[in-house]
């Protein structure tokens, strides 16, 4: 990681991963809430679809329009606004008397969520290295793994409302807006080299006129859409289609999110020794080869391996994707390009469940890992294609 000029950029990084973190807690612990949400505005199973809906359309709105933003604005300025909008949405949900009011403060998490991603993202590509960017993405499992422990321990331990864990996390929330403030004149893209400070940003219309974002937002949309498939429907895919008993497969599918974050923080120590596209060509045959397990059917332990080596191998791929931003599109652009594959990612998550969710309705359950294994093949084949783009470059340069 380099040093910026206003101090020892390690604390940039251990404020950024907390942000990750943060995220992580809140988000996982809506899953470990909702049964008390559910009671408190007796609404159906189907409302929590709606809810993920609504904050997913958010995130998606402002990782679609935040480079633009952020290149006007600047870094630290997005994430102090990202911050309050987060913290004014948890705040709203602890609050919510309605259910109205709980899609509307869902929707501004979402806003928040989208934000405070892209000017992360934008931020670590430029400075921080590929290993360093795969622990601030691990530092969201660290997050998403305490999540549900801290609203046990709130609700059943303490015997307090569940409102008060999102009180909690509007306060946790108002605190980092302080030290943003604090560190505000250091969250700048042109500190990561002394020939990029006059660097001019481009429109968000002459990024999108780039071959390669397409490429790019491609493989994110497919990269994060697999990982959520595969997350969503193990449990269900296990029990159901391959007859294997409901705690053997929970705790394979909470094996699968935790090699998520293990790989998160494996990869950084690897990846320098074997650079950036050989590391994630590896993954791919990684993925297609947990994907096929899951697919032939060859007993319990090849399906459960083949779940395990799935989230071990999918894991670095977003935040490499990321990483290798600058390098690919160039300084000017890296803001309208991270928050453009952040939308891509907000399209994969939200559209491969659902057609997931329908070809297995349509042909069963045994359709999901077929459905994985050719969006994994699909995201190799598209992170070879920019690759090769890269390398074709290289060489009309040379």
């Amino acid at each position: 990681m380099m040093t910026g000029r206003h101090g020892d950029a390690r604390w940039l990084f251990a404020l950024a991963c907390l942000v990750f973190m943060v995220g992580g807690v809140s988000g996982s612990a809506i899953g470990v809430v909702w049964i008390y949400v559910q009671a408190d505005f007796n609404v159906t199973l189907s409302a929590l679809g709606a809810l993920v809906t609504a904050a997913t359309l958010g995130r998606l709105l402002t990782s679609s329009t935040s480079g633009p933003l952020i290149n006007r604005f600047g870094i630290a300025f997005m994430m102090m606004a990202g911050l309050v909008i987060a913290a004014g949405s948890m705040l709203g949900f602890a609050l919510a008397g309605s259910w109205l009011a709980v899609m509307l403060v869902a929707f501004g998490s979402g806003l928040g969520a989208g934000v405070m991603a892209t000017g992360l993202n934008a931020f670590a590509a430029v400075h921080f290295s590929a290993r360093q960017m795969n622990w601030l993405h691990g530092s969201w499992g660290i997050g998403s793994t305490i999540g549900p422990l801290l609203i046990t321990f709130i609700v059943i331990d303490l015997s307090l409302d569940w409102r008060w864990a999102y009180v909690i996390f509007t306060i946790v929330r108002l605190l980092l807006f302080g030290l943003f403030f604090l560190t505000r004149q250091r969250w700048r893209l042109s500190e990561a080299r002394a020939d990029d400070a006059g660097a001019q940003h481009a429109s968000l219309a002459t990024t999108l006129r780039l071959p390669i974002i397409w490429l790019m937002v491609g493989a994110f949309m497919l990269a994060t859409g697999v990982e959520l498939v595969a997350g969503q429907f193990a449990n269900s895919f296990l029990i159901e289609a391959r007859d294997i008993d409901a705690k053997t497969a929970g705790g394979w599918v909470s094996l699968y999110w935790a090699s998520l974050t293990i790989s998160r923080f494996a990869a950084g120590m690897i990846i320098a020794r074997i650079g950036n596209a050989r590391f994630l060509r590896l993954n791919g045959f990684g993925m297609l080869l947990g994907a096929g397990l899951l697919a032939a059917n060859q007993g319990a332990l090849a399906s459960l391996l083949g779940l395990a080596l799935l989230g071990f191998a999918i894991a670095p791929f977003a935040p490499m994707l990321a990483s290798d931003t600058p390098s690919r599109v160039g300084r000017a652009h890296v803001a309208n390009a991270i928050g453009l594959q952040f939308a891509g990612a907000s399209i994969g998550m939200a559209l491969l469940p659902w057609l997931a969710g329908a070809l297995a309705e349509a042909q069963g359950l045994e359709i999901i890992p077929r459905f994985v294994f050719v969006t994994a093949l699909a995201t190799l084949a598209l992170h070879e294609a920019i690759s090769l783009r890269e390398r074709s470059r290289r060489a009309r340069r040379a």
